[in-house]
C-alpha cells in the first residue's frame, strides 16, 4: 500500500485501542513497511490495559500497539494472518497477539513487538552480542520442523498452511521474476526464457524433490524481533518468554525441509560469519530431526544449497521489482551480499558450473547497477 493512511482507517484504530486498552490513544506514528501491500502505524496508549475476557498482556499493560492496514476488507476465517496466527501459536512458536480486528475496514490491532530487529541486534555488536538470538531462532525453527503436517492437502479451515505449499510452478514464477525484473529490468539485459527456461525447472524439480515441512516462507533477520536481552549468555527455551517475536508469516506453507534455514543462515541483510553459519545449520540438524532424513551431512549441505540457490535469487527479482515496478530502491544496496551467496551456492554445485557461467554476467552488471544506485 503506498502513499498516506487513510484518515479514516487511523481514526477506526484509535476507537479499537481505546475500546480494549481502556485508555485514550495519545498519539500515532506511520511505521516503514514492507514489501507488500500492508501499512502499518503505532499507537500509544501509556496505561492502557486489556478490558476483561481479552487477550492477556505481560505484565497486565500495554503503552503500544500496532495497526495493520491491509488493502482490502477480509472474512476473519479465511485470512491467512489470523488463521496462521493461531497455528503457529498452536506450536508454540511466538507471534504477535491479535488483539482486534475490523474486518469490513480491512483493520488489525497488534501487540507491539518493538523496534529491534535481529539485523539490528547483529549490526550493533556482532555475533557474540546476536548468537544467542540466532541459536533461539533455530530453536523456534526446528519446532515449526518438527510440527505435524500429517493433514496436508486435506481441507482444513483451521490449518491454511497445511492445505498448499510449494511446487513447480510457484518456483519458477519466482525464478522468471527475477530474470524479467532483474536481469531485464533492472540490468537492461537480453535473458531469454528459452535460456533461463532448462536450469529454473531443473532447479524447481530438484527442490520439489526434498522433503517437506511446514515453512515460515520469509525467515530472516527483519522478521525476528528481539525483545530484552539474554543476561546468562544462554538462550530460553521454548517452555520459557521467548527472547524472539515472529513476524510476516501469513505466507507459510510446506516447502523444502532447509528453505527456511537457507532464509536465515544466507540472509540479504545478514552477513554471518562462516563459522557462526556452520554451527547454525548443526544445530538445525540436530534439533529438528533433520539428521534423520539427511543421513549424509553432504546430502543436506547440497539440499541447503539449493534452496538458498533459489531463495537467493528470488530475492534479488523482489529486490528488483520494488525498483523497477513501485519506485522503491531501498532493497538495492542489498543485492550484492544476496549475489555473493548465489555464488557461493553455485560454487557448491559443481554439477551447476554451467549455469553458474550463464549467471555470472547478471550478477556483475546487477552489482553495478547497485553501485550506481545506493552510492
Amino acid at each position: 500500500m503506498t502513499g498516506e493512511i487513510p484518515r479514516e482507517a487511523v481514526a477506526r484504530l484509535k476507537e479499537m485501542a481505546v475500546d480494549y486498552f481502556g485508555a485514550e490513544v495519545a498519539g500515532v506514528a506511520p511505521l516503514a513497511g514492507d514489501a507488500s501491500d500492508r501499512s502499518y502505524l503505532r499507537l500509544r496508549h501509556p496505561g492502557g490495559a486489556a478490558i476483561p475476557g481479552g487477550a492477556a498482556i505481560p505484565g497486565g499493560a500495554a503503552a503500544s500497539s500496532i495497526g495493520m492496514i491491509l488493502a482490502s476488507s477480509f472474512d476473519e476465517q479465511e485470512l491467512p494472518f489470523i488463521n496462521v496466527q493461531a497455528h503457529f501459536r498452536a506450536i508454540g512458536l511466538p507471534v504477535p497477539e491479535i488483539y482486534a480486528a475490523d474486518p469490513g475496514g480491512g483493520l488489525l490491532l497488534l501487540e507491539d513487538a518493538g523496534d529491534r530487529t535481529l539485523e539490528e541486534v547483529w549490526n550493533a555488536g556482532g555475533w557474540e552480542a546476536a548468537r544467542p538470538f540466532y541459536e533461539e531462532a533455530i530453536r523456534l525453527l526446528a519446532a515449526l520442523r518438527r510440527a505435524p503436517v500429517e493433514d496436508a492437502g486435506s481441507e482444513q479451515p483451521d490449518r491454511l498452511a497445511l492445505s498448499y505449499g510449494f511446487d513447480e510452478a510457484l518456483f519458477l514464477r519466482e525464478l522468471h521474476m527475477t530474470r524479467r525484473c532483474a536481469f531485464e529490468g533492472l540490468c537492461g539485459l537480453p535473458a531469454p526464457e528459452a535460456e533461463f527456461g532448462p536450469p529454473f525447472a531443473a532447479l524447481a524439480g530438484e527442490l520439489c524433490a526434498l522433503p517437506y515441512a511446514l515453512t515460515h516462507r520469509d525467515y530472516h533477520s527483519r522478521n525476528l524481533m528481539a525483545r530484552g536481552e539474554f543476561s546468562t549468555g544462554e538462550p530460553a527455551g521454548l517452555a520459557e518468554p521467548s527472547k524472539l517475536l515472529v513476524l510476516d508469516f501469513q505466507d507459510a506453507r510446506l516447502g523444502p525441509l532447509t528453505y527456511d534455514l537457507a532464509s536465515l543462515v544466507f540472509d540479504s541483510y545478514a552477513s554471518l560469519p562462516e563459522e557462526g553459519r556452520m554451527a547454525l545449520v548443526a544445530q538445525f540438524r540436530a534439533e529438528s530431526g533433520a539428521e534423520d532424513l539427511f543421513p549424509d551431512p553432504a546430502a543436506f549441505g547440497r539440499a541447503l544449497c539449493l534452496t538458498g540457490l533459489q531463495r537467493n535469487l528470488k530475492a534479488i527479482g523482489t529486490f528488483s521489482y520494488q525498483k523497477t515496478e513501485r519506485g522503491n530502491p531501498r532493497y538495492l544496496c542489498h543485492i550484492s551480499l544476496t549475489a555473493a551467496h548465489v555464488r557461493r551456492h553455485l560454487a557448491a554445485l559443481p554439477e551447476w558450473s554451467e549455469f553458474a557461467a550463464l549467471l555470472e554476467p547478471y550478477l556483475c552488471a546487477l552489482e553495478e547497477t547497485e553501485k550506481e544506485t545506493v552510492h
